[in-house]
């Protein structure tokens, strides 16, 4: 059992992972140098952690019925200090809520906020199927910009765009945004299944299974921090 394989299921997506261990590898095979990275490359190491684990969430609980929306400000009507920011963005989701209570139906969403340099403040957030009518005059401060999720089921391009509105609000003002994106606590949250493999070393040959495609964007290969080696890659379902 040299190896390990992480598997986690989302959604339309699977994402796949081989990895040795200290106590998993293949006999007479010694690791890399352990390599301690710097501040700025652990900060990107971080942000990598996070796109995954946020685009495990939009996987697993939103798809084509869904929407993603961007509510911006208008530069007269833009929040004065971080509490108006924060107060603004408490009663839309009191708003958001009312509505979707009051057409019965379950309201899960994750949003953030966006501060740029100049001051432009934009919230952006996916929200569960709803009529969109609804929503026409629900954000008195800018626009509303509303467009449908696509059918694909794999979401990492916007969990990406959304964990770079965090690193760009992270940049000017901290307090504007505390935690990279905030999702409703009735998510579904993906728990990895990890087990140890038989066999002398892991393949780097990507098998697809009918059914499945694979998303080359996502596959990786490469020495860990520690040391080991490593492949990751993501299958998406055909047609859900």
């Amino acid at each position: 059992m040299p190896y390990m394989k992480m598997t986690c299921r989302a959604g339309k997506t699977k994402e796949i992972a081989k990895y040795y261990t200290y106590w998993l590898q293949p006999e007479g095979r010694k690791r890399s140098p352990r390599v301690n990275p710097t501040t700025e490359q652990q900060q990107k190491i971080n942000d990598r952690h996070l796109v995954k684990r946020l685009t495990r969430l939009l996987n697993a609980n939103f798809d084509e019925n869904c929407w993603y929306i961007t509510f911006d400000y208008k530069k007269e009507q833009r929040p004065e200090s971080v509490e108006v920011l924060h107060k603004q963005e408490q009663k839309l989701l009191r708003d958001l809520r009312k509505i979707y209570k009051k057409e019965n139906a379950v309201f899960k969403y994750v949003w953030t906020a966006e501060v740029g340099k100049r001051g432009g403040a934009h919230i952006h957030m996916v929200v569960s199927s709803i009529d969109i009518r609804l929503l026409k005059n629900i954000w008195p401060y800018g626009w509303t910009t509303i467009k449908p999720m696509d059918s694909s089921g794999q979401y990492r391009r916007l969990a990406e765009y959304f964990i770079k509105y965090f690193q760009k609000t992270r940049d000017t003002d901290e307090q504007m945004q505390k935690k990279s994106y905030n999702p409703s606590k009735n998510l579904i949250r993906p728990v990895p299944k990890k087990k140890p493999m038989r066999g002398k070393k892991f393949s780097y040959e990507i098998k697809v299974p009918r059914g499945w495609y694979l998303d080359k964007d996502s596959v990786r290969q490469g020495i860990t921090a520690d040391g080991y080696e490593f492949m990751y890659y993501t299958l998406i379902k055909e047609g859900g």
